[in-house]
């Protein structure tokens, strides 16, 4: 497995929390490079069957790839979970013993893809997930109103300084547009002091422009609504998160299908009470873990 870079987060608690049946079903709604796949398609036995379903061509290959050896039944699909319904559509009988969200990304979506997901590198202003989508993070802040990138920036970033990069922007778009992550990056940090920060002044500007693009967070809400609806009895959910919207989120849903499950069939119960983090051990050779927090929700 030397020629697979990714690191999967929390491996051995997703592992663990799942419950892996030899012959059940599962399925990896975010699939990356297949860290966590890998593992569950190992613990498969051939009447086992995994699912593998992630937005980006690219990196289902390299999963594909990376599982081609293990027995279990292997269905791969392209598309955002956020449509799950409609792309399980071949399989309507389908239900599944663990269903897994790992919201984040791997070194090759951050890095390998040129889409200009992050400033490490300097890229084209893309940020889209999926080619079909129609704005990218160019579009908006080479076009959109100063106010609206404000908006987005307080909204999708919790950037505390939010009014004063729109306008750092708007004033550096009316030399030149904004093409590249190095560009925009430089914009955002001459705003701030300069001092020694944890994180580099550009992230939350950053991490707001993506999850506007691919309205990540409306992806989110819909699709923990359609997998809790697709579990087994004793099935479980697990997502990963990385930042406080995504959790608040997944811990709202959560809660609400404690207290509301779906129309006419069993109910759900938290299964960690307190979210699960990463222990130091893995922090230390694995910083991308240290703000993940997983939740696991489970069909009762």
């Amino acid at each position: 497995m030397s020629e697979f870079a990714h690191t999967p987060v929390l491996l051995d608690e997703v592992t663990t929390y799942l419950q892996i049946r030899p012959h059940g079903t599962y399925l990896d709604c975010t699939t990356g490079e297949g860290g966590h796949a890998y593992e569950v398609g190992r613990q498969l036995s051939s009447e086992g069957t995994l699912f593998m379903m992630d937005v980006d061509a690219a990196v289902l290959a390299i999963a594909r790839e990376r599982l081609k050896d293990t027995a279990a039944r292997k269905v791969i699909i392209r598309g955002n979970f956020r449509d799950m319904t409609r792309l399980l559509k071949d399989y309507p009988d389908t239900r599944f013993d663990g269903i897994l969200m790992d919201l984040g990304f791997s070194s090759e979506q951050l890095t390998g893809t040129g889409r200009g997901f992050s400033f490490s590198h300097d890229q084209p202003l893309d940020m889209r997930l999926d080619d079909d989508l129609k704005v990218t993070a160019r579009n908006i802040v080479n076009s959109f109103p100063e106010e609206d990138i404000a908006d987005i920036l307080w909204k999708y970033g919790e950037e505390g300084r939010s009014r004063q990069v729109a306008r750092a922007i708007v004033r550096r778009r009316q030399r030149a547009p904004i093409e590249t992550t190095s560009e925009l990056a430089e914009t955002v940090a001459a705003v701030f002091p300069t001092r020694h920060a944890r994180i580099h002044p550009a992230t939350k500007s950053f991490q707001a422009l993506r999850i506007y693009v691919n309205d990540e967070l409306n992806a989110l809400d819909n699709g923990l609504k359609s997998a809790a609806s697709l579990l087994n009895l004793n099935g479980r959910l697990l997502v990963i998160s990385y930042h406080s919207l995504e959790d608040r989120i997944v811990k709202r849903s959560y809660l609400a299908l404690c207290e509301n499950p779906v129309s006419g069939e069993p109910g759900f119960r938290l299964v960690n009470k307190k979210v699960i983090r990463p222990m130091d051990s893995e922090v230390a050779t694995n910083r991308r873990s240290r703000s993940a927090k997983l939740r696991v929700l489970e069909r009762v």
